[in-house]
């Protein structure tokens, strides 16, 4: 037995909270420093312990929790629920933590009174902190409010402070001591709980704890601040319980944000005040954003551990080991990304491998190839090299009826470079173009041509993208079927200087095509990059092309875009191959998503300025791709109309919500399409009779039902909705 010496404890216990930039006066308010017997009384107090005839703790009770004796800090707050008085729940952080018997190489940091459902912590402050947060809040303090028994709680609950939601008391006491009003709950899981029976299994919805629910008010603000952390698991496992618990708030009227502290060193907001300043924190709480804002936020991350982490201007020499099968490569535009696979290509045919080129664009696909060396599908039959060192390809087609008679049995010990890999699903999933013609024989191709490349011995797949997300990465994995595999990631943090960026509004871009009228006159060289084409579009490539030409005569012009580049009379044909050369003939260049992605503007001293005019049909990624084409450090002017011209499934902006309306589309075409299916198989109800009928049509739907359920689990699956999330 160790011997406590209660001073240097007490010592160690006060440094420890001051350290995550406690209060002194919040300290000495809530915590105590327990010994000996004594945290008995505070962690085993619960009726529902097991004792022996005489009251005594159980003998295994006792062996369990011995090592509390050898001291530790206990703390606790009010309970609002019992007109604020002091809350027997709490937490003890043994100085001697035991050995956690389901992970034995970890110790249990934290203890809870036995057999006791979880609380939320509400500490004690003085009233000097109270002030702070009633100066940060805007909301002044009373009289009354000074004389009521519940305090600061209560003024909190009353006037509808915001408050913060985190894991830990430490760091509730950090955030107060910041002036901001802090709920600590003891874990990511423990705002809301689940019903279970005897078995585990959830047999209700998740609820959010009383504690929580009691100050989940109409129209209050609430944050959430989890800790930060790159173990993939630990990530999702944060995720869920955010969503969760945040959609049971909003559900009952609050406000939810989320504020997310940066990867580093400080993994706790207290930690984070701490090393980097309460003003670092104030910036992070200031641009907090809606959840549903946030959730769609995740779905850019890239949260897979690196295998690779650079921070340069160019890629140059990278080296993967050969044994890998899936390789990410996330790097900014303008780092030399198609350089490097280039190189890679070049590896792969010295080894006798075919390279299949998959792209969402035939110009991307192309001028890729063209860099790569390989035929596009378009130039097989005419080339003497024909598909012998493999070839470049639209994904739109990946079926047998394609000019590719495109076949995934081909394909094996092969490399396969799927480029700009976030846009080319997105295309493959979205798509109106001619992939939603065939989009169930793409899809099914598509998943047997990486199964039988990551099933190989030496086949290899490429995801590369300056966007490409844990979303990507977790759809090829999900295709993947039985094959399992670990990414082996290449991530390049640089960010170089973009320029400035200026924003014009309006129902129409007519105020920047004004700006660019002033531009064009004072002289200067132009990129203008639309998202339309067709002469019927007021905005397109074609309409502003003749109206520039009408308005500057002399103006040399030229249009880029599907028509234009394949137009052998046009002088944009072919240019995507060599446009370094072409653009500099040109005072103003006005191009179409052709120029989306897979080319580089690499001149120097030629454009003054981007304008961008895109009207809703493109996604996100895809206008900054476009908008990056030119590498130079140039100012960008954009025209972004404010709704989309369409919607994914029934434009929720949730997981749930999407689902849920794709749910239900399906049903209602299986139901349209089974039903009288179903009823075709059955016979009269003259042979039968109607039990016969009722039967038929029950087995009918069962079976619907069935497909239906498996519909929902595999689209859940494939995104990261966890079984049990309310929508």
């Amino acid at each position: 037995m160790f011997r406590i010496n209660e001073t240097d404890s007490q010592a160690k216990h006060l440094q420890e909270w001051l350290s995550s930039g406690v209060d002194e006066e919040i300290i000495a308010l809530n915590v105590r420093s327990l010994y000996g017997t004594t945290p008995y009384e505070y962690l085993l107090y619960s009726p529902k312990i097991s004792r022996r005839n005489d009251g005594r703790l159980r003998d295994r009770d006792l062996k369990k929790y011995q090592h509390i004796e050898l001291g530790g800090w206990w703390c606790n707050g009010v309970d609002p629920l019992n007109n604020y008085t002091q809350m027997m729940w709490g937490c003890f952080k043994p100085d001697h933590p035991r050995r956690d018997r389901q992970k034995i190489h970890k110790f249990i940091k934290y203890e809870h009174p036995y057999r006791e459902e979880t609380r939320a912590f509400f500490l004690l402050i003085p009233n000097r902190i109270w002030v702070k947060v009633s100066n940060r809040s805007g909301i002044p303090i009373t009289e009354e409010d000074l004389q009521h028994p519940g305090g600061f709680w209560h003024w909190v609950w009353k006037n509808n402070v915001p408050v913060t939601i985190v894991e830990g008391v430490k760091k509730a006491g950090a955030l107060l001591t910041a002036g901001y009003a802090a709920i600590a709950i003891p874990g990511v899981n423990a705002g809301y709980r689940t019903p279970h029976d005897e078995y585990g299994t959830a047999i209700g919805k998740p609820s959010l704890i009383p504690d929580l629910k009691h100050f989940a008010t109409q129209e209050r603000q609430v944050n959430i601040c989890f800790d930060q952390d790159n173990k993939p698991s630990t990530v999702q496992r944060v995720r869920t319980a955010i969503s969760r618990m945040g959609r049971l708030l909003v559900n009952e009227g609050c406000s939810l944000r989320v504020i997310d502290l940066p990867l580093g060193a400080e993994k706790g907001v207290d930690d984070f005040i701490y090393a980097l300043g309460q003003p670092a924190f104030d910036a992070l709480y200031n641009t907090a954003v809606a959840l549903e804002l946030w959730e769609i936020k995740l779905f850019t991350l890239l949260t897979y551990p690196p295998a690779i982490a650079l921070n340069q201007r160019f890629l140059g020499h990278l080296l993967v080991p050969e044994g890998e099968k899936l390789i990410i490569l996330k790097a900014p535009k303008g780092t030399g990304k198609t350089e490097w696979l280039a190189t890679e290509v070049a590896k792969a045919h010295d080894l006798g491998q075919r390279v299949l080129i998959i792209t969402h664009r035939i110009q991307l696909g192309e001028a890729l190839c063209n860099r790569f060396g390989v035929n596009y599908v378009t130039e097989v039959h005419t080339s003497e090299t024909g598909t012998l060192l493999g070839y470049g390809v639209c994904v739109d087609s990946l079926h047998q009826e394609s000019q590719a008679r495109f076949n995934p049995n081909d394909w094996a010990n092969d490399v396969i470079i799927i480029d700009e890999c976030d846009q080319v699903f997105w295309h493959l999933l979205n798509s109106g173009t001619e992939v939603q013609k065939r989009r169930v024989s793409v899809l099914k191709n598509l998943k047997q041509l990486i199964q039988n490349v990551l099933g190989s011995e030496h086949g290899k797949i490429y995801l590369s993208s300056a966007d490409v997300s844990d979303t990507d990465v977790k759809y090829v994995l999900s295709l993947a079927g039985e094959y399992r595999v670990n990414p082996f990631v290449i991530v390049n943090n640089y960010r170089d200087s973009a320029g400035n960026c200026y924003n014009y509004s309006g129902s129409n871009p007519k105020n920047l095509i004004a700006a660019l009228d002033n531009a064009i006159a004072k002289g200067g060289h132009h990129l203008l990059c639309c998202s339309a084409q067709k002469a019927k579009s007021k905005w397109g490539t074609q309409a502003l092309e003749e109206r520039f030409r009408r308005k500057f005569p002399h103006l040399r012009i030229l249009r880029i875009d599907s028509e234009s580049v394949a137009d052998p009379s046009h002088a944009a044909f072919g240019c995507i191959a060599h446009l370094n050369e072409i653009l500099t003939q040109y005072d103003l260049v006005i191009a179409s998503p052709s120029l989306e992605t897979g080319v580089s503007i690499d001149i120097r001293g030629h454009f003054d300025d981007v304008w961008g005019i895109f009207q809703g049909v493109q996604p996100v990624n895809s206008v900054r791709q476009m908008l990056a084409r030119l590498r130079e450090t140039v100012d960008r002017h954009i025209w972004v109309r404010e709704w989309g011209m369409s919607v994914v499934g029934n434009g929720s902006t949730s997981i749930g919500g999407l689902l849920r309306s794709q749910h239900v589309a399906q049903v209602t075409g299986t139901i349209s399409h089974d039903i009288p299916q179903t009823l075709n198989q059955v016979e009269s109800p003259a042979t039968h009779g109607w039990k016969g009928l009722k039967l038929k049509l029950q087995q009918g739907l069962d079976s619907i039902a069935s497909s239906y359920t498996e519909l929902v689990s595999t689209i859940g699956e494939a995104i990261g909705v966890a079984d049990g999330e309310p929508y």
